[in-house]
């Protein structure tokens, strides 16, 4: 999650809507990095709100309170509120050799055992084994360990989701009103993971991104256009206006998807524009399922993505809520290194309410 470290009066009124709704169905969630202090701050405001119906941290006590020692108000609450892993499961180094050689054989793999002995002591693989073994129900990291390592430690554990061969990473970009409220909500994939995806990805990442904007947005107090997901599968061409193996990707992509996914209204290639804008969709493609009402866009490529959610973050207003990894079993999510403690209590609450 980025820059929302000052809050304005739609991030407060999105932070009480989500504890809300955490406390109304209170979820397990586990933190490897134990010894990040910005985690540790996020933890303890997880705590003191009583977000989670349980907080446990992968390691020892002694480390965590080591890094908080300069704060004896954050160590108390940490020791009335979390559970280390180190305490309450001490065998949970087996556990995760077990869990990660049973999810390797379940994808064809073969695993040596020394090195799956030595990735169970790595606390992300623990943290995604608890979720495998029905300790936890979600998991975060990444404001110590690179995104490639967060996801290496879910797809060894977690596993990915039913029909999904593809890990991506969205974003949900949301702009406030003069009024202070809401005034309108995207989602962005993928933003976050994949460099150069196949059509097949490309089709994985949209059926992420629908089910993500289907447990996401609509209940957490972002307005949109429509409340039931619109993909645009997006180019530098409107149906056919240019002819590039790049744009017939993007076309076939959405092709595949509206196949797969009928109920969903979709289209493609379209330029930005024609996407998002009903007048420019009236002339350039009349008569689309998705034209100029998109909501969820499916960019053909990494570069285009990122690029995409950062400069409608910087220039247009808009608060970006993410990475969000999408295609994961269970929720297992990314964070930035440069997060701040507000921003991992937020991506926090995220990651309970996808549950």
């Amino acid at each position: 999650m980025n820059n929302i470290n000052k809050l304005g009066g739609i991030e407060k009124k999105l932070e009480h809507l989500w504890l809300d709704a955490c406390k109304a169905n209170p979820r397990r969630i586990v933190f490897p990095e134990a010894t990040d202090l910005r985690t540790l701050e996020a933890i303890s405001h997880l705590v003191h709100d009583k977000a989670a119906r349980e907080i446990f941290v992968v390691g020892d006590r002694q480390s965590s309170l080591r890094a908080a020692s300069a704060n004896q108000t954050l160590c108390r609450e940490l020791e009335s509120g979390v559970t280390w892993t180190g305490d309450k499961i001490p065998d949970l180094a087996k556990q995760t050799q077990q869990i990660i050689e049973k999810n390797a054989a379940h994808r064809g793999k073969i695993l040596d055992p020394a090195n799956a002995e030595a990735l169970s002591k790595d606390p992300l693989f623990q943290a995604g084994a608890m979720i495998g073994a029905g300790l936890a129900d979600c998991a975060l990291a990444g404001a110590v360990s690179t995104t490639a390592a967060v996801i290496r430690a879910a797809l060894g554990t977690t596993g990915l989701a039913h029909g999904l061969k593809t890990v991506s990473g969205s974003f949900i970009m949301e702009r406030t009103a003069s009024n202070g409220t809401s005034a309108a909500a995207f989602l962005y994939a993928d933003a976050g993971v994949v460099i150069e995806p196949t059509v097949e990805q490309l089709v994985d990442i949209a059926t992420a991104s629908v089910q993500t904007w289907r447990n996401l947005v609509p209940g957490c107090g972002f307005e949109a256009s429509g409340r039931e997901p619109v993909v645009a599968f997006l180019s530098f061409s409107t149906k056919g206006s240019a002819k590039h193996p790049a744009a017939e990707k993007m076309s076939a992509a959405a092709k595949l998807f509206q196949a797969r996914h009928p109920d969903v209204a979709t289209d493609g290639e379209l330029q930005f524009d024609a996407a998002l804008i009903p007048e420019i969709a009236a002339r350039k493609c009349p008569g689309s399922a998705a034209a100029g009402r998109a909501n969820v866009f499916i960019f053909p490529d990494l570069g285009a993505g990122n690029l995409a959610y950062k400069i409608t973050e910087r220039l247009a207003g808009f608060h970006a809520y993410g990475p969000i990894l999408q295609g994961l079993v269970n929720p297992y999510s990314d964070l930035s290194r440069g997060a701040s403690s507000h921003d991992i209590f937020m991506s926090a609450l995220l990651n309970l309410l996808r549950v």
